[in-house]
């Protein structure tokens, strides 16, 4: 049978515990998501010194084949941001025997909601909530840290698609996110909010066929992301093999 621990040694995992999340309470904004990266030229986001303040995405039709049986659309638009932990890193020792590392006040962020306001009056976009993991430890700088976010959520991707606003008039969404979590140690957490700005637009209703084009077949152009119609209106580029 194992002894009781005893009310001194009780009190001491009491006042780590307390040690572990003081300065941590769920309304500290201490957790920042800061600027949205640029992609780079291989869509790796690796530089938080070179950043962008807004994006585009047209959302002409486009074929994926000679046939163009069914022409599709881009609808996502992938982002990613820098953030970093304000929360301090300090490894706790009782009798010389260390309890924690320092890892307490590391962030788990697992679930993103997005909000939006769109300037076409005709299409009306509800918050949406999306699971997803990104971890960042205590202290951690915006230069080594990232998080990524798909802005515009399917149930908002499927109304403004569906909507005749952006036909040849381009619309503004802003999107607005936070990140919610918990901190290793326990206890909730949350970021501060960002809002990014996206221009929405249809450059044509009618399907692109870049496969048909002479003398030479063409593909779509998917940019350094893989995303059609990502920051450029829906266009073709020749292949490379």
């Amino acid at each position: 049978m194992s002894p009781r621990p005893t009310r001194g040694w009780a009190a001491t995992l009491g006042l780590l515990s307390a040690l572990l999340l003081s300065g941590c309470k769920a309304d500290d904004l201490n957790i920042l998501v800061l600027s949205a990266r640029a992609p780079g030229e291989s869509c790796t986001f690796p530089d938080d010194t070179l950043y962008v303040s807004r994006g585009s995405l047209d959302m002409r039709p486009f074929c994926t084949d000679t046939a163009c049986a069914t022409p599709v659309a881009t609808t996502r638009y992938y982002q990613v941001f820098s953030w970093e932990s304000q929360l301090g890193s300090v490894p706790l020792s009782v009798n010389g025997q260390t309890l924690d590392p320092g890892g307490g006040n590391t962030f788990i962020a697992d679930t993103a909601v997005y909000s939006y306001q769109y300037t076409d009056p005709s299409v009306t976009l509800a918050d949406e909530t999306a699971n997803m993991r990104a971890v960042i430890t205590a202290g951690a700088t915006a230069a080594q840290n990232s998080v990524p976010a798909d802005l515009i959520q399917p149930k908002a991707a499927a109304a403004i698609e569906g909507s005749t606003g952006i036909n040849g008039t381009a619309q503004t969404l802003l999107v607005t996110f936070q990140y919610f979590g918990r901190l290793a140690a326990g206890g909730s957490k949350y970021t501060n909010k960002v809002t990014f700005p996206l221009t929405i637009y249809r450059s044509s209703t009618t399907p692109l066929n870049c496969y048909t084009l002479t003398p030479v077949p063409e593909v779509p152009n998917a940019g350094v992301c893989g995303f059609v119609g990502r920051d450029q209106s829906v266009q073709c580029k020749v292949s490379t093999p």
